[in-house]
């Protein structure tokens, strides 16, 4: 994917995209204060992931001075995304970190990849999802899915799935203007699990 930075998304960035303070302190205070350095969240979600009764967090941050750095050029920096499951007393503990699965803001071409979709974060069950999606210039969603393995007790990859539109150039009138383009399924493999921690997708 090719990456294209223009004076106006750089401003929509800066207008939406900046971390809130909020997100942060919607989160249980052991969860806020393993944020790292630097970082402050982008969002969150919650879900019962090892079934033990306890409410574990998904979360998604960024680097603070992420639109200053991307205003002058820099290369967008990663999205860590941490996950932590409750133990006893309302403790928390990091379980997996993976810096690759939350696309840069710079990897969907003219959009943000993760802030332009309406969720960008989905958990269920002992399952979560990365929702990268963009839908300005070009138009795709690639949503990367773990669960918690009670076997490995670890998140593994689950599935991957890709799609794409593209414009119809058909021509015909009353014709849509976007056409289903590229479709890929990735599953996991039993037989080889990939820990969260371990994951990269292949751009």
């Amino acid at each position: 994917m090719k990456k294209y930075i223009h004076g106006t998304w750089i401003a929509a960035l800066a207008a939406i995209a900046i971390p809130s303070h909020a997100q942060e302190s919607a989160l249980p205070k052991d969860v806020a204060r393993q944020i790292p350095a630097g970082y402050a969240v982008m969002t969150s979600k919650s879900s019962d992931f090892n079934g033990d009764g306890k409410v574990d967090y998904v979360v998604v941050v960024s680097n603070k001075n992420e639109a200053t750095l991307l205003a002058h050029g820099s290369p967008a920096p990663k999205r860590p995304l941490l996950v932590f499951i409750q133990g006893e007393g309302g403790r928390f503990s990091l379980e997996s970190r993976n810096d690759e699965i939350v696309f840069a803001a710079d990897a969907g071409g003219q959009c943000d990849p993760f802030m332009d979709d309406a969720e960008g974060l989905a958990a269920k069950g002992s399952f979560f999802t990365v929702q990268n999606a963009v839908a300005c210039g070009e138009h795709w969603t690639d949503f990367i899915t773990f669960r918690y393995s009670t076997e490995l007790r670890h998140f593994v990859f689950h599935k991957r799935v890709f799609e794409s539109m593209i414009f119809n150039s058909s021509g015909e009138p009353g014709a849509d203007a976007l056409i289903p383009g590229k479709r890929s399924v990735t599953n996991a493999n039993k037989l080889k699990p990939i820990l969260l921690g371990s994951y990269v997708p292949n751009k």
